[in-house]
């Protein structure tokens, strides 16, 4: 009989993970098993367990749970081992400061992209992210990295959609993500629906199992799969507000291990001045990638 993983160890890394998502924002075990659609005392005696542990604390007399101080040396731990997550930082945090704007480290987590850096030298009100924000590996996100993924990446990566895509609609993906991987960098633009986007979003940081957020979530995302999300080209002559730009971080094996994403202003760039934020992107995550003896993925035709 094939071995396989551990319920409670799962239950466990989901709490964790869960916690993570808004580390400044306590939870009660109800809001806990909520979000995971788990059972209450399941999900209260997993909590006790990681609190005896110290991978959580419970306030006082609030009941409610956030990260402990154990996730602190776990992590150290991580990140001291990880020279690639080390070396985007610094390459990171230069670029925020060059640039004057937010921004962010992300890596991939199982079906998710998820912010695990944030370095923010931006305007007020401009566009930003925060530590521990996820978003589901699936179209019309995460580009930066499904660019350079093999053919089988991309495939499953089209397959994740929200509804079906037709195969026109996975035709102009595809085109995008050669576009990306010929450019050496995502771009995604604001569309007339990303301000509420946004708006949910960060309801949902805020109150996970808001509803109402959560519908209007479902609902953009849906309507983005199916809009033209993904600029192969901007067109010269229009200025756009940009939400953010991306470029890979690659390993010894060519493989994407980390991703830089500058987060736009709060106000409309020319082509041209995306063209230069994107170059000056780009070779950050080039000098990282040389830093820790990487290599880019060969590009082949798709």
């Amino acid at each position: 009989m094939p071995l396989v993983a551990s319920p409670a160890v799962l239950r466990a890394v989901d709490i964790l993970e869960t916690l993570a998502a808004d580390p400044a924002e306590a939870m009660t075990v109800s809001e806990v098993a909520r979000i995971l659609d788990m059972p209450r005392a399941s999900c209260h005696t997993v909590l006790l367990a990681l609190a005896e542990r110290g991978y959580a604390v419970r306030g006082e007399g609030d009941l409610r749970y956030r990260l402990g101080p154990a996730c602190i040396a776990v992590g150290d731990a991580a990140r001291s081992i990880n020279s690639a997550l080390a070396v985007t930082g610094n390459e990171a945090e230069a670029l925020a400061r060059q640039t004057g704007t937010c921004v962010g480290v992300s890596v991939r987590t199982g079906d998710e992209i998820r912010v695990v850096e944030v370095f923010d030298h931006g305007a007020p009100f401009a566009v930003r992210g925060h530590v521990g924000q996820a978003i589901r590996l699936a179209p019309p996100f995460g580009t930066g990295l499904v660019a350079w993924a093999d053919e089988a990446g991309v495939d499953a990566w089209l397959d994740a959609a929200a509804v079906p895509l037709g195969e026109a609609a996975r035709a102009r993906y595809r085109a995008a993500l050669a576009a990306i991987r010929t450019r050496g960098y995502s771009v995604t633009v604001a569309t007339p629906r990303n301000p509420e986007l946004a708006d949910a979003l960060a309801t949902l940081a805020d109150t996970p199992d808001a509803e109402e957020a959560r519908r209007v979530r479902d609902d953009v995302v849906l309507e983005l799969t199916h809009s033209e999300y993904l600029p192969t080209d901007l067109d010269a002559d229009r200025p756009v507000r940009m939400l953010q730009c991306s470029a890979p971080v690659f390993d010894v094996l060519g493989n994407v291990v980390a991703t830089i994403m500058v987060f736009g202003p709060n106000y409309d760039l020319t082509p041209d001045e995306v063209a230069r934020l994107g170059e000056l992107l780009k070779e950050a995550t080039e000098r990282a990638t040389r830093h820790i003896g990487g290599k880019a993925r060969a590009l082949e035709p798709r």
